[in-house]
């Protein structure tokens, strides 16, 4: 009974990324702490064609881990949004932002007071991303991060 119980236990603990990492129809990246300390206070994460860039060299130091999961096919998809919405009602997150706009969606929840602060921004349209950073930043530490976004040049 108690190996079982150390069992769910582990489960239950064990990051998101390493329940689709591997797995036909998902991407998984993982930038630990080392890779975070590199960033300058300027580094500026962003992808190709995406006008918005988000500055984490401000506080680059007070993050663990970093992982990103994106879901290529609708089936994945399906099961990488519930999962996220499972972790999220199961350990409490807070919902900061919901926005719901033509078929596209983007979240953003936080569970904070525990020994690490989790940050998770889930965007869903064709395709589902998520976004999960661990550590001991802030939502101010957030604040201000995200530069302009062009709407006809959307993330999603």
């Amino acid at each position: 009974m108690l190996m079982l119980l150390v069992g769910l236990v582990a489960s239950a603990q064990q990051p998101l990324v390493k329940q689709f990492k591997g797995k036909d129809g998902f991407t998984c990246v993982t930038i630990g702490k080392a890779a975070m300390k590199m960033m300058s206070s300027k580094g500026k994460l962003g992808r190709e064609g995406f006008s918005g860039k988000v500055n984490i060299g401000n506080f680059a130091d007070k993050i663990d881990r970093l992982e990103i999961i994106s879901a290529s096919t609708s089936e994945a998809s399906n099961k990488l949004s519930k999962a996220c919405n499972d972790w999220i009602e199961k350990d409490g997150f807070e919902s900061i932002i919901d926005v719901d706009e033509k078929g596209q969606q983007a979240s953003i929840y936080a569970k904070t007071g525990d020994p690490q602060n989790v940050f998770l921004l889930l965007a869903q349209d064709k395709e589902t991303s998520v976004i999960i950073i661990y550590g001991t930043m802030t939502l101010e530490d957030l604040q201000g991060t995200i530069g302009p976004i062009d709407s006809n040049n959307s993330p999603f």
